[in-house]
């Protein structure tokens, strides 16, 4: 089958994950069709021959399997009709791609990793015999405005096109069926985790480098958007700052949202606790879990909308041997359990972060326990069994 998106790794993210441990559960059966452009600005990314020539599946990329975000927006007169053109002429690059692959193959399935973007793919493949097509859902693309598509009518239009809907948690399932019908053919494949990559992990060098040796850490791994909650879960840290000396809070991860979190730091006289070390690379990521006691993501629900769909960071987390803290918005629930492998709490609420991060603190009982169920939860979830799940459903035989 041959899997299409353009949020594969190099570049960063959840669903670059998603997508690459799937293809690399399945080799053999799986190749890959992305870009060698990232579409936020157009630019090349670094490093992508090195990354395919690592892999053990097929990858190949064109230029871009979208329009780049940069530039974009509404237009008005020769720019808006330019615009047109441009993804008109890109549409057909990607589409003849596309079938020539199809064609030399063979390939029995497509699946398409961007609604939004590729969702338009599926109408097309509704003509090519034998070929079953796939969208692959993660939640933001639902609950998120889109300007482009106000009312859902192309998204819609896009879902009952394809054969089968993957949901990645049970709130991106009702999700799916509030915004296209109850009868949309919905399967929910739960993230997964590549749990001997996370479990087996030597802590890294990151505590030592920072001086933190006998600390109590608090780790945040996320893009840093308002979402993931990381400003709150700072205020609440701020307040644990004060009480206790021993207490610091590593977060990993770039995103639009740093210049804020950096102020709240500075405002709340914690920059001495607190490190910011922005973007890692995919291979140094299960030593920097290791690196903290608790992982924190007090995920919540924006006014519009937006919300995590499922928080492949908690099950990450839990295979690194860690507690972890989440908010009770979108699909963390179905990452994590409350008491079993972490806490859920409210996450539009600084109180109740605080008093679950101080619980966590103050009971290693608690901790171990959580800590224990985690190891246990993440193993269940290991990619090479989701990746069969994926696999079967893509080929019809569920």
């Amino acid at each position: 089958m041959l899997l299409l998106a353009s949020n594969f790794p190099p570049v960063i993210g959840g669903s670059a994950r998603v997508y690459a441990q799937i293809a690399q559960a399945a080799a053999g059966h799986v190749r890959v069709l992305t870009a060698r452009r990232f579409y936020v600005d157009g630019r090349e990314l670094a490093d992508w021959r090195v990354h395919d020539q690592a892999q053990n599946y097929l990858v190949e990329r064109l230029d871009l399997l979208r329009t780049p975000l940069q530039g974009g927006g509404q237009h008005g007169g020769l720019r808006k009709w330019r615009q047109r053109l441009t993804d008109m002429i890109l549409r057909t690059r990607v589409l003849a791609a596309l079938f020539r692959r199809v064609y030399l193959g063979p390939v029995r399935c497509v699946c398409i990793g961007e609604l939004v973007a590729n969702g338009w793919i599926a109408r097309w493949l509704k003509f090519w015999p034998g070929v079953r097509t796939v969208i692959y859902v993660h939640g933001e693309e639902l609950t998120t405005a889109d300007g482009y598509d106000a009312d859902g009518a192309r998204r819609r239009c896009f879902l009952r096109a394809a054969d089968a809907v993957i949901a990645v948690s049970r709130f991106t399932e009702q999700t799916l069926h509030h915004f296209a019908g109850e009868d949309l053919p919905v399967t929910v494949i739960a993230n997964g985790v590549d749990f001997a990559r996370f479990e087996r992990a030597a802590p890294g060098e990151h505590r030592q480098g920072l001086g933190w040796d006998d600390c109590f850490v608090f780790i945040s791994v996320c893009r840093l958007l308002e979402k993931k909650g990381i400003d709150h879960a700072l205020r609440a840290f701020a307040r644990l700052a004060r009480q206790r000396v021993e207490v610091r809070y590593l977060i990993v991860g770039e995103g639009e949202y740093e210049p804020r979190l950096r102020r709240i730091a500075a405002e709340e006289g914690i920059m001495d606790r607190v490190a910011f070390v922005g973007r890692v690379d995919e291979g140094e990521l299960p030593a920097i879990y290791k690196a903290g006691d608790v992982f924190v993501m007090p995920n919540r629900r924006l006014p519009n909308g937006d919300t995590e769909g499922f928080g492949l960071v908690f099950l990450e987390a839990n295979a690194a041997g860690l507690p972890v803290i989440a908010g009770r918005d979108g699909g963390s629930v179905d990452a994590v359990r409350d008491e079993y492998n972490g806490l859920l709490v409210d996450g539009a609420s600084i109180d109740a972060i605080e008093a679950a991060m101080a619980r966590l603190l103050d009971n290693a009982v608690l901790r171990r326990k959580l800590a224990e169920n985690g190891l246990r939860h993440a193993r269940e979830n290991d990619w090479y069994r989701k990746s069969w799940e994926f696999l079967r459903l893509c080929l019809g035989e569920t």
